[in-house]
């Protein structure tokens, strides 16, 4: 019997979703124990891991658009479906570029932040 013809694979590609204030140019998520607690026996060997209490972090960063309000520290912006709470805005420009923000969010995993 002759093995299947491939022809690649399928990637995800571009970003997550769209912003109404911002052109967004990237982003990058990463998600972390907050945790992550070991229990050792009377020789030193681990035998139990405890992990918990998941933490979401996001940053994107792009051109701001030009009737655009920023968001301020403390608010919630919602992206790919997930509401953070912003911890940091960078808005940064010169005199001859447009205007670039970073945004930085978190969402915990105990926190509705709906």
């Amino acid at each position: 019997m002759a093995l299947p013809t491939t022809y690649g694979t399928d990637h995800k590609y571009g970003l997550y979703d769209v912003s109404s204030f911002l052109t967004l140019n990237s982003d990058d998520l990463s998600t972390k124990l907050n945790i992550d607690v070991t229990v050792t026996n009377e020789t030193g060997q681990i035998i139990t891991n405890r992990v918990d209490d998941y933490q979401t972090d996001v940053t994107f960063s792009g051109v701001l658009k030009l009737s655009a309000t920023l968001p301020t520290v403390g608010q919630t912006l919602t992206y790919g479906g997930v509401s953070y709470i912003i911890k940091g805005v960078d808005d940064s420009g010169s005199n001859n570029a447009y205007r670039k923000v970073s945004i930085k969010g978190v969402k915990y995993q105990n926190i509705s932040t709906t």
